[in-house]
């Protein structure tokens, strides 16, 4: 009996030792600081959300009731080289997509003097040239008349090798889904071209029209990011410059598109049209980013850490009552 009653105190003063020496883990206090932490950061992310939403509303033109006539080249006419010179008469306020066989060529802006110019790739044989116009919100007006041209081969010279043919059995097309958009100084612009045809790998040079050049290369065809800062605004009518590229393929076959890009001089944000956004996301959206993970982590690793101390107090009293039932 004295074992007995010894044995009881020692283990009743090892589980106070136990109970006393254990740390004091304060979960109501803690959770409470986790859903305060978390009202903050929903409360945060709203408002930076809120601030990040662009609210555009877009205001028509004026419809175009003329279409664009093409009066240089001629109907019939023939080349044996490109791009062409393409020009003609335009409605004023308006901008010209000239297509060829059912594919955009590149765009002109209407003059004052309701006149449009621009330099346009050939297709070999038949070239069906169509000018349709825009104003300045793309709402199209009448389409222009066919002027229809050809690209002829161009003779080989007497004893001289002949070229080797095509690897490819579609011509090389550069093309872009243009819309008409405005840019202020300092603002990066991005242009998607789509590449087509040829005989991959492909060379692409594009001339910004404001002294500068950039050279792009591609394995095979498909979609090709462009994008270019401006640094004045533009020289050329209503504030534009022309854009020029030039592409070739592995048989040094050539392909041309020619576009205009409007800008102006300031330093506020403009959207005049549908573009490719560039702008990185304000400091607050990039913090959000890093606090959001990191607060879920930390949820997991309470929950975790709350639920193992729950385990061992489970055990803790089991172990207790095994006690009390063997004394």
């Amino acid at each position: 009996m004295a074992k007995k009653s010894r044995s009881r105190k020692f283990q009743g003063r090892s589980n106070s030792f136990t109970q006393k020496s254990r740390f004091f883990i304060p979960w109501p206090y803690i959770f409470f600081l986790l859903l305060c932490s978390g009202v903050l950061l929903v409360g945060w992310t709203f408002k930076i959300t809120a601030q990040n939403i662009v609210v555009s509303a877009k205001v028509p033109a004026a419809v175009l009731t003329e279409p664009a006539v093409i009066t240089n080249p001629v109907n019939g006419q023939r080349f044996t080289s490109y791009p062409i010179p393409v020009s003609g008469t335009c409605p004023l306020n308006s901008y010209v997509k000239l297509y060829r066989n059912d594919v955009f060529s590149g765009t002109a802006i209407c003059s004052a003097s309701q006149t449009f110019s621009l330099s346009s790739d050939l297709f070999s044989g038949a070239n069906e040239f169509k000018a349709r116009v825009f104003n300045t919100t793309d709402d199209e007006g009448p389409q222009s008349n066919t002027v229809t041209v050809y690209l002829d081969p161009v003779p080989a010279e007497p004893g001289a090798p002949k070229p080797p043919p095509s690897t490819s059995s579609s011509p090389l097309i550069i093309k872009t889904d243009f819309r008409f958009v405005g840019y202020y100084t300092g603002q990066t612009g991005r242009w998607k071209l789509e590449i087509s045809g040829g005989a991959p790998p492909y060379a692409v040079n594009v001339d910004w029209g404001d002294g500068t050049s950039s050279i792009f290369s591609r394995k095979k065809s498909g979609d090709l990011i462009i994008q270019h800062k401006y640094e004045k605004a533009g020289p050329g009518e209503n504030s534009s410059y022309t854009v020029k590229v030039t592409g070739s393929d592995s048989d040094d076959n050539k392909a041309y598109l020619e576009f205009f890009v409007i800008v102006n001089s300031n330093n506020l944000p403009e959207l005049v049209g549908d573009t490719i956004p560039t702008a990185r996301p304000p400091v607050d959206t990039r913090l959000l980013w890093l606090l959001w993970p990191a607060y879920i982590v930390v949820i997991l690793m309470v929950v975790s850490f709350y639920l193992g101390e729950r385990e061992e107090l489970l055990e803790l009293r089991k172990r207790g009552a095994l006690r009390r039932r063997r004394a």
